[in-house]
């Protein structure tokens, strides 16, 4: 399984100074910095509405909701996913999807923080929670452009 670094196959190698891996490294840590601080403000907004929202079947609900966000976030992202472990994008179409990608978080944030001003605590407390695990998502997502592939285990003596 191999990574998707901005690096073009071993045939396409001439290719790899137009393919910017130190770009792509670059901007998947800017975007995994804006994924990790919308989770952390979206669950620190979510518990400070709803008092004791982390305690008891409070917890529970969170998490439904956290978890409801983050396979969210998998489900439309995948494509990009996939590309991570086949090599398949351009530095352009990972800027794009980086771009598009961040300004949704934003906004799904601030429509999570809409019911708050009508009154609305609850409903407000689970779309941040819903926003937080999408954050969280996106944040582990550019986990996987740093992790270096495995070993195989191809040819390994069978125990």
């Amino acid at each position: 399984m191999t990574r998707n670094w901005g690096i073009p196959p071993k045939d396409g190698f001439q290719r790899a100074r137009h393919s910017k891996p130190v770009m792509t490294l670059l901007v998947a840590a800017v975007y995994g910095m804006i994924g990790a601080a919308l989770a952390a403000i979206s669950f620190t907004e979510a518990r400070s509405i709803l008092t004791g929202l982390f305690h008891g079947l409070s917890l529970g609900v969170a998490i439904i909701a956290a978890g409801f966000g983050c396979w969210s976030y998998v489900y439309i992202a995948w494509p990009r996913f996939a590309a991570q472990f086949h090599g398949g994008d351009t530095f352009s179409d990972l800027i794009r999807f980086y771009a598009r990608a961040a300004i949704a978080l934003i906004l799904v944030f601030f429509i999570a923080k809409f019911p708050n001003v009508l009154e609305m605590e609850r409903i407000s407390g689970l779309l941040l929670c819903v926003s937080g695990g999408a954050a969280a998502a996106a944040a582990f997502q550019t986990v996987l452009t740093f992790v270096p592939p495995g070993a195989s285990n191809k040819g390994a003596p069978k125990a």
